[in-house]
């Protein structure tokens, strides 16, 4: 695969990196809905093809682990039994380490079913002797409660740059409060409204708990987030 540079900070909107799937995306029809996420990490419009994909990709461009994203990345045989089949994976992930993780996003129901489970678990392991990291993320995991709620919440904030004033804020609270857990509400006192704090999270400087929604009485940590929830192999 095409190794490609990561650029830090907020995409402004402009596009900045090309990426051309291998197969076309194909145009709405009945009850599905394809689109186009302006993502911060791909720093462009990724294109989806389902509302659970658009789902992950806020998930994806959260993780601070996620650096890049391809939709529609390559096309890939495998064998299964007698038969030799072709799949194209939905997005594969540049992460921060280098590695590319590839991966499938599923409803879980859809999954349950053993022959689309059995499918995926021919194309997991013709993908590891080809040396691909691959995995099934279903809908469980991208629609968790309260989860893709907060991050939706998050989303425009993420997408305005941090000001010297956001950092300068960020050094004050940390000389006031050090590591020990501080309500959003006692945190936006502070600052004088809670735009900034809503900056910080949207960021990564400060993190919570974004299992459980958040509220004036969520507890923010001053440090960085660090999340794995986008991980969860389903298979």
């Amino acid at each position: 695969m095409t190794q490609l540079i990561y650029a830090t900070g907020p995409w402004s909107g402009r596009q900045v990196k090309t990426h051309v799937p291998v197969r076309q995306v194909v145009e709405p029809t009945g009850t599905f809905v394809r689109g186009d996420f302006p993502s911060v990490k791909a720093r462009r419009m990724v294109l989806y093809e389902e509302l659970l994909e658009r789902d992950f990709l806020h998930l994806c461009d959260f993780a601070p682990q996620v650096v890049n994203i391809q939709e529609q990345p390559f096309k890939f045989q495998y064998a299964m039994g007698n038969e030799l089949r072709r799949y194209t994976p939905d997005f594969a992930l540049t992460m921060a380490d280098g590695s590319i993780l590839v991966v499938e996003v599923k409803p879980a129901d859809t999954l349950a079913k053993p022959a689309v489970r059995e499918k995926f678990l021919y194309i997991k392991e013709a993908m590891y002797r080809q040396g691909h990291q691959f995995i099934v993320v279903t809908s469980k995991t991208i629609r968790a409660p309260h989860r893709l709620d907060n991050l939706k919440q998050l989303y425009r904030p993420q997408h305005e740059p941090l000001s010297m004033e956001h950092l300068q804020l960020l050094r004050q609270l940390n000389a006031q409060f050090g590591c020990q857990p501080i309500s959003l509400s006692r945190l936006t006192a502070t600052a004088g409204f809670s735009e900034p704090i809503f900056r910080l999270l949207a960021h990564g400087l400060v993190s919570c708990d974004l299992d459980q929604l958040i509220s004036p009485d969520t507890l923010i940590t001053l440090t960085t987030q660090e999340t794995d929830y986008v991980f969860v192999d389903s298979l």
